[in-house]
């Protein structure tokens, strides 16, 4: 009788620790849709149906606030999205939260009105994912410079917007739920782009009878649009963070054309914002490729039609995916190396298996290329940037100008 009571008492302990568990959210997310100098999203994964609050308070105060979220739904999963938009913080200021059913404190911080008392640290990259462990290496590597936030310029989870595939975006949040929160808790907030493998065929153009509406983008990126809340739709957007930076995320005709509507929409966006110091230009096919042809159509298009915009309106730095290597190029003003010219970096090789690269000598306009898995930590301070580049081993590979500030 003995033996069969402590079977009892260890299958209900068993049976609470599942309850428990399965009110944890199963990944998180912080991200921002407005002034991130104010405000945060919260997005939170889990099988409760009914709105959910979430406690923040401002770090160093005994009492929480609660806030409520909305339940969004999860693409070909029972999982859904709750989601809390906190607005009203105040600027350059330490939050800590909970998420429901569980007594772990995370904080995150907003960003600084200004940049004339102290700088701000950005890691970039882009196609994260090709395997899991790729991914969460360099997240690792990421979360030890303690960055402000992260940019991912596409190509998360390679979900490719299939049902099938909806693994690989769990293991994508459950990567940035355990690899991309600093030694103390802070949650890394990170702002995204769309790529070819977020999209049904890749590409807008896959699609017979496209139409350049909310309901078609959503029909063939389904997880972009309903995990990621920035950019949104239509899938390209600006984040102001304060007057002192403008990052313009644009989408290389993947659920939308580069023709027509988006260009019209870039050079009006950079038009209004030539007072702001730096103006970031975040997107998936190269300009400049390191890896694939310089003439194939989507690269052309975006040297044709935007490249020609971010020079008139004194972009200095952009950043492209795509390739899976590394690469800077040149300064380049008018298709030439020039000075006065905008550097583009990146290529996209976060977490994945690493590309042969174009003979670096014979390339005009690549100043460096390499074959490995790397990021780029930029710095911007007052009116001044500078970046190094980093591999998922932790070694610098590279660094523009040519003294880094991390060396």
């Amino acid at each position: 009788m003995k033996k069969l009571k402590i079977i009892v008492f260890a299958i209900a302990l068993f049976s609470c620790g599942l309850a428990l568990g399965q009110n944890e959210p199963h990944a998180f997310y912080l991200t921002w849709q407005e002034d991130p100098t104010t405000t945060i999203t919260i997005d939170w994964h889990t099988d409760e149906t009914a709105s959910s609050e979430i406690n923040i308070r401002r770090k160093g105060l005994d009492e929480w606030s609660k806030v409520e979220s909305d339940v969004l739904p999860y693409p070909f999963s029972e999982r859904l999205v709750h989601r809390a938009s906190i607005k009203n913080l105040r600027p350059e200021t330490s939050y800590e939260i909970k998420f429901p059913g569980s007594e772990e404190v995370y904080y995150f911080n907003t960003l600084p009105l200004s940049l004339d008392k102290r700088s701000l640290k950005i890691a970039i990259g882009g196609d994260s994912m090709h395997r899991k462990e790729w991914l969460e290496k360099t997240n690792k590597v990421v979360a030890s410079y303690e960055p402000d936030f992260i940019i991912i310029g596409g190509d998360m989870a390679y979900e490719n917007g299939l049902a099938d595939n909806v693994e690989r975006i769990y293991d994508f949040f459950d990567s940035y739920k355990n690899t991309l929160v600093t030694a103390d808790n802070r949650i890394l907030p990170c702002i995204v782009a769309v790529g070819n493998h977020e999209v049904v065929g890749g590409y807008h153009t896959k699609h017979n009878g496209y139409e350049q509406t909310d309901a078609f983008r959503s029909r063939i990126a389904p997880y972009f649009y309903a995990l990621f809340p920035f950019p949104g739709q239509p899938g390209y957007n600006v984040l102001d963070v304060g007057t002192y930076l403008s990052l313009i995320i644009l989408d290389t005709e993947h659920s939308n054309p580069i023709l027509g509507v988006q260009t019209e929409w870039l050079e009006k966006t950079l038009a209004e914002r030539k007072h702001v110091l730096h103006r970031i230009p975040v997107y998936h096919v190269p300009a400049y490729p390191s890896v694939r042809k310089y003439e194939d159509n989507t690269q052309t298009l975006v040297r044709e039609n935007w490249v020609p915009i971010f020079e008139k309106n004194g972009i200095k730095l952009a950043f492209e995916n795509h390739d899976h290597a590394y690469k800077r190029t040149f300064p380049i003003l008018d298709g030439e190396v020039n000075q006065g010219g905008i550097v583009y970096v990146g290529d996209g090789s976060w977490g994945t298996e690493p590309r042969e690269i174009h003979d670096v000598a014979s390339t005009w306009y690549l100043k460096n290329a390499q074959s490995i898995n790397a990021f780029t930590l930029l710095t911007l301070e007052g009116s001044q940037f500078s970046l190094v580049s980093i591999d998922s081993d932790g070694n610098i590979i590279d660094s523009f100008p040519e003294n880094p500030l991390a060396k």
